[in-house]
């Protein structure tokens, strides 16, 4: 039988669907792309914001339409949020929402026995127990992302996860352990570390942090690749966490992902985020002063309710001031059921589009602007493709560099000169040695 996935927003969802798929691959299921026909569909949602929204539901109907006598199964935070959304879209079989996802398999083989569905999207707020399925391996993937940790106690003004995700909930440090330590021993050269709220790993344990866990890591798994943390907030980079980090280079990407969505203080605290520009621009710093060519990406809302033109000239010259290597822009999405969903002086889609135009344009100038500080310099690539000697892969810094190979092959670590430093894309030369 043949089964595919299609898994939308986050890497946390993508190792989800990988985890899930993985049980259907060792019963003997054919893993096929989503535009083929299948037996088995599943569609992990999201629901970050309204475009999510109607994609979720978009893919749910072409899984569909793709064949009416499928199994179709939905997941992930939109499910979550609004299954009853979901259970109106006629030949949905499976709805689960972010909890119970261990039970997918045997559920889709009830409903192929006995063509019944079933529909189990339950409270998730209280939970704390952290829901454990895990990755056997990656199928022609070069980065192993390994989830660490689950919901999120932040309850920024603008934002559903909380809600869809419920309380942090993190993952026993011997499970992540044992899954890295797999991963490394099939060639894995980078480990991405994920969660929904990564940095409050071990929030709710006792005497046991996010630092901890990456010391544990690095003393028993011996044939480590690299590690790289996918997002982590200002508030959560702590002293301990620098020092660990400053004491083990050679083990970790240099590249930070620390979202700061607004640029002016007033912003955010609307926003209900946990720090203001100073506070955030000081870590920054010390960041900075540890690994000096780091490469810190951020993401940016534009257009949040309340941000007046001065808020956004202000927030404009802040976000120019930090120098980040790249900034993922998305306007101000209106979430039902979050605080901001009625806060008065809502912006204009005009006004966000044009905030959004300006802040990519800022984007890509200083986006190239880091990128160019790497010329002529030797970066260590993992080699994700090689089509017709043209191989792409990303440098520790998270550089995305193309070059010319005739014998690199996905997976390898490979020393590349940068001869064109550019965003998106820097070009250079393999160093090869002889």
């Amino acid at each position: 039988m043949k089964v595919s996935y299609y898994s939308l927003g986050c890497k946390v969802n993508e190792y989800e669907s990988v985890a899930i798929i993985n049980e259907f691959l060792d019963h003997g299921f054919e893993l096929v792309d989503f535009n083929q026909p299948a037996d088995v569909y599943i569609i992990n949602t999201c629901t970050v914001t309204a475009t999510s929204d109607a994609k979720s539901r978009k893919m749910i109907r072409h899984a569909i339409r793709l064949n009416k006598d499928a199994v179709v199964a939905v997941m992930g935070c939109f499910a979550q949020l609004n299954p009853l959304a979901v259970q109106d879209i006629e030949g949905v079989d499976i709805i689960l929402g972010t909890t119970n996802r261990h039970l997918l398999y045997s559920l889709v083989m009830d409903v192929l026995k006995n063509k019944k569905p079933h529909f189990l999207v339950e409270e998730n707020r209280k939970s704390r127990e952290y829901e454990e399925i895990k990755i056997k391996r990656y199928n022609n993937q070069t980065r192993g992302f390994v989830k660490i940790e689950d919901g999120c106690d932040n309850f920024c003004s603008y934002c559903a996860i909380p809600y869809a995700r419920g309380r942090v909930r993190s993952r026993k440090p011997n499970e992540v352990i044992e899954e890295i330590q797999t991963l490394s021993l099939q060639g894995m050269k980078e480990i991405v570390l994920t969660g929904i709220n990564t940095g409050a790993y071990g929030k709710d344990f006792e005497n046991y942090q996010l630092p901890d866990l990456l010391l544990g890591i690095i003393k028993k798994t011996p044939n480590l690749g690299r590690i790289r943390i996918s997002s982590i907030e200002a508030t959560e980079v702590s002293d301990y966490l620098l020092t660990v980090i400053k004491e083990n280079k050679q083990h970790f990407c240099s590249h930070f992902h620390i979202p700061l969505q607004g640029g002016c203080n007033e912003t955010l605290k609307r926003m209900n985020r946990k720090y203001d520009v100073e506070y955030y621009s000081e870590k920054i710093a010390k960041i900075r002063n540890i690994i000096p060519d780091v490469n810190i990406t951020t993401d940016i809302l534009a257009g949040f309710a309340g941000e007046t033109n001065a808020d956004f000239e202000k927030s404009k010259a802040f976000i120019a001031s930090l120098n980040f290597g790249e900034m993922h822009i998305f306007p101000y999405s209106r979430r039902p059921n979050t605080k901001a969903y009625d806060f008065p002086d809502q912006i204009d889609e005009v006004t966000k589009k044009y905030r959004v135009n300006e802040l990519l344009e800022l984007n890509r100038v200083k986006a190239t602007e880091y990128r160019k500080q790497f010329q002529n310099q030797i970066l260590e690539v993992v080699v994700e493709k090689n089509q017709n000697g043209l191989a792409f892969g990303h440098s520790s810094n998270y550089l995305a560099v193309q070059f010319r190979s005739l014998t690199a092959q996905s997976n390898d670590l490979v020393q590349v000169k940068i001869d064109k430093p550019n965003y998106p894309i820097s070009l250079g030369k393999e160093i090869i040695d002889v």
